[in-house]
């Protein structure tokens, strides 16, 4: 039984990190990953370097939205990475737990900073390889087993350790549950991780935490608190850099969607979707889903139904929204009235802050024409 003691306690370390302090990170690896049962979608991911890891990531990363699920996923893989090393020490006669044990937490310190499972799927696919060919050795038995099993314990508790303390990953899983939170409206959790002195020391996530404030009418209140230095502080459009110019089209679709001008949210959903790895991916669809429901464009809302039908986790958010449509819900503004009260968006994002905390949540015609926002708020893991 001495044996089992490691990879137990292994698994158990990589589930409890992966559930308690990672748990954003795993569920905006979901809302960024893509994969679809399609000719085209699978001719993509061969011509991928390394494709057959690719397609096994990229179909785990599908359930991620459950961060039950993603933390379970990540603990099976490493401790599949522990076992298969351990499987091949023993047979070509170094039958130690600590080089496992060593491994192991070498491929968990580069999953845990990866936006994908991807790294440990390809570590343990490459050791499928040697671990079967080793049947073919005739088992050494001029060592029998080591009692190194405290050492083994040590690496396994320092590597959580590495983990939970590193600033790469605390910051990755901060930033993770500002996107979660922007994208759901769920303003005081946001404004819980952005207070004032963390939007000091890391101005990429200032705007979410003044969209917060505009989503809660707080924004005339407390701008003071938090800040900003001039109007480029609220959207980051002047930025210089890749990832500032992916945090800023993320906030901008956001803002445009709660102001209720949808059609610049999509268009913006379709320029941060540039910047994905897949060129889209599954959240990106699920809001062109959501947003062309709310124009009232059900052919284009269907189109991309279709699409999110080829993936396996998302038949209750497509079958949801065809009955929406089949009902015939009215979406889009039809009198002169409703549609001359809707905001008009500009350049300056302080004014189109202004103008979302003037109209909030409060605003029934606003409020009811978001119903799937407010849906999913209550319900993220079945219909994200």
């Amino acid at each position: 039984m001495r044996k089992w003691i490691t990879p137990v306690l292994l698994f158990a370390a990589v589930f409890l990190v992966s559930r308690v302090c990672q748990p954003f990170t795993l569920i905006c690896q979901e809302y960024e990953g893509l994969f679809l049962n399609t000719p085209d979608a699978w001719t993509r991911a061969f011509a991928q370097p390394w494709p057959l890891s690719g397609i096994v990531s990229d179909f785990l990363v599908q359930f991620y939205r459950d961060p039950l699920y993603g933390a379970l996923i990540s603990a099976a893989l490493i401790t599949g990475v522990f076992l298969l090393l351990r499987g091949i020490c023993t047979r070509v006669g170094f039958a130690w737990d600590s080089l496992p044990a060593l491994g192991a937490g070498v491929v968990w310190f580069f999953l845990a900073r990866a936006s994908a499972p991807k790294p440990a799927v390809a570590v343990l696919l490459l050791l499928l390889v040697p671990w079967l060919l080793s049947f073919f050795l005739k088992k050494r038995s001029g060592k029998a087993w080591k009692p190194d099993l405290a050492l083994a314990l040590v690496l396994v508790h320092l590597a959580a350790a590495v983990t939970i303390f590193s600033p790469a990953v605390q910051r990755n899983e901060r930033f993770s549950r500002v996107k979660r939170d922007a994208l759901f409206g769920v303003w005081d959790d946001l404004l819980k991780t952005v207070p004032p002195s963390v939007a000091q020391d890391d101005p990429e996530l200032l705007p979410f935490a003044l969209l917060a404030l505009s989503g809660k009418e707080q924004l005339g209140n407390r701008i003071q608190e938090y800040p900003v230095i001039d109007e480029n502080d609220l959207d980051m459009v002047y930025y210089d850099g890749n990832k500032e110019y992916y945090t800023s089209l993320l906030f901008k679709a956001c803002l445009y969607q709660y102001l209720g001008c949808y059609n610049e949210a999509i268009h913006n959903y379709y320029q941060w979707a540039t910047q994905l790895d897949k060129g889209t991916s599954f959240v990106v669809l699920r809001r062109l889903v959501e947003l062309y429901y709310l124009l009232g464009n059900y052919t284009l809302m269907e189109k991309y139904c279709r699409i999110l039908d080829k993936s396996a986790a998302n038949g209750t958010y497509v079958r949801h929204f065809r009955a929406l449509s089949a009902a015939g819900t009215p979406a889009e503004s039809s009198s002169v009235r409703e549609r001359a009260s809707l905001p008009v968006i500009s350049h300056d994002p302080l004014y189109n802050l202004i103008q979302l905390e003037r109209m909030g949540f409060s605003t029934p015609m606003l409020r009811d024409r978001l119903p799937v926002t407010i849906l999913l708020r209550n319900r993220e893991k079945g219909m994200e």
